[in-house]
């Protein structure tokens, strides 16, 4: 790696290319837009090559910016295995954790189990984002996320944290549940979800009986939380994670409708870039986390 390359140029290059245009890149790296811009052009600068054609409209790489593009994920890829491999000794777990999990998890879980991690581990600072997306961990430099499964990225490594299962509720005082007998059913009922449609429809099975059922909610909202919220308010019938369903059933806000029938159980994951970017630090806090997160 030629010492005159600037890595956080090179990622900036990178992520214009994945995203298609600077504005979006810088978003997704949270920087300003000019920052991003004189980034690349300092790179170009440096190499003695254009590396992007740009119009008012368009940008597409040029054949030198294809080369270099084609290489950069190896080159971020090591240099972010050498950060984390520096600051420790002896495998003790110290140093920082950049973090990504979804909004649920985060909002329901993820506070009692950081500060209980910190407890044990006070040389590791802990930054935890709430995301609902797949972020891309090396581009965006986390160390890892938590992921519902299965994986698009084969090069990544996962360790199954829990397997999560929605269930089918509503509030208890929503008219016409004791007539609810089947799934086909749920067809007179207004139905809430994610503003993200749960694709190709809902899948349901009761022992050997399987059905997949339409599922075109008209409310759709940002979260499951929010979606909860609707719930209890009356909105209807929605199938939200088992996780945020039980409290709820618990406190008497929610029932389980249609108990005989499940959805599908999904295994949840952390995901990390590679088996080398797996420090002392990381390795404690999957290991944390896998305890205190338990089967759901």
């Amino acid at each position: 790696m030629d010492n005159d390359l600037d890595l956080s140029a090179l990622r900036g290059f990178r992520t214009v290319l994945r995203e298609g245009s600077f504005s979006a890149a810088a978003l997704a790296l949270r920087v300003p837009k000019s920052t991003l811009s004189k980034r690349v052009a300092d790179l170009e600068a440096d190499l003695g090559v254009r590396l992007i054609e740009r119009s008012t409209r368009t940008l597409r790489p040029t054949q030198e910016g294809e080369v270099l593009a084609a290489r950069a994920d190896r080159l971020l890829g090591e240099a972010e295995d050498i950060r984390r491999a520096l600051g420790e000794s002896g495998g003790t777990p110290r140093g920082h954790l950049r973090l990504s999990v979804p909004q649920a998890i985060g909002n329901l879980l993820i506070g009692p189990i950081a500060a209980s991690f910190r407890a044990a581990h006070p040389e590791v600072t802990l930054e935890i984002h709430f995301l609902d997306r797949a972020p891309d961990l090396l581009e965006e430099g986390f160390d890892g996320c938590i992921r519902f499964g299965p994986l698009e990225d084969s090069n990544q490594v996962a360790r199954r944290l829990l397997h999560g299962q929605a269930m089918l509720v509503a509030s208890p005082e929503l008219p016409g549940l004791d007539s609810l007998r089947h799934p086909s059913d749920l067809a007179r009922f207004p139905l809430v979800g994610l503003a993200t449609v749960w694709s190709g429809g809902l899948p349901l099975q009761n022992g050997a009986e399987e059905i997949t059922l339409p599922y075109d909610p008209p409310l759709r909202l940002g979260s499951h939380l929010a979606v909860r919220d609707a719930l209890v308010a009356g909105a209807g019938i929605a199938a939200i994670p088992g996780m945020i369903a039980r409290p709820e059933i618990a406190a008497g806000r929610l029932v389980n409708v249609l108990p005989d029938w499940s959805t599908p159980r999904k295994a949840i994951y952390f995901v990390y870039p590679s088996a080398q970017s797996v420090t002392a630090r990381l390795r404690a806090f999957i290991d944390h986390l896998a305890l205190e997160m338990g089967e759901d």
